[in-house]
C-alpha cells in the first residue's frame, strides 16, 4: 500500500463495483482501503459488469481501459478517475515472482 500513497486521494474516493446482484462499496484514500456501507460524500465512482469482468479487473488479468474497450465493463466517472483507478489497480496487481 505504500507504493501507492502517493497517487491516493487525501480525502475518500468511493468506488461502487456492481456485478449481477451483488454491489461492493470501497472507499480509496491516503488512510487505505476500505469497504463501506454507504457514502459520506460526492465523489462515486461506479463500475459495472459481470462477475468475470470484475475478477479479471481486481486479479490484475485485464486492464480497466482494455474492458472499457471491450464493452466488459462500464464506469461512471471522469476521465481523470478512470486513469486513477487504471494506475490503483495497476499498481496493485499480484505479481508473479520469478526465481
Amino acid at each position: 500500500m505504500n507504493m501507492l500513497a502517493p497517487i491516493l486521494p487525501n480525502d475518500c474516493l468511493y468506488i461502487q463495483l456492481q456485478w449481477e446482484s451483488r454491489e461492493v462499496l470501497l472507499c480509496i484514500s491516503k488512510e487505505g482501503i476500505r469497504c463501506v456501507e454507504e457514502v459520506d460524500g460526492e465523489r462515486v465512482i461506479t463500475i459495472r459488469g459481470s462477475a468475470q469482468a470484475m475478477m479479471s479487473l481486481l486479479q490484475g488479468s485485464l486492464k480497466l481501459q482494455q474492458q472499457l474497450r471491450l464493452n466488459e465493463l462500464s464506469v461512471t466517472a471522469s476521465f481523470r478517475h478512470i486513469l486513477l483507478l487504471e494506475s490503483i489497480f495497476f499498481l496493485a496487481k499480484p505479481y508473479d515472482v520469478v526465481r
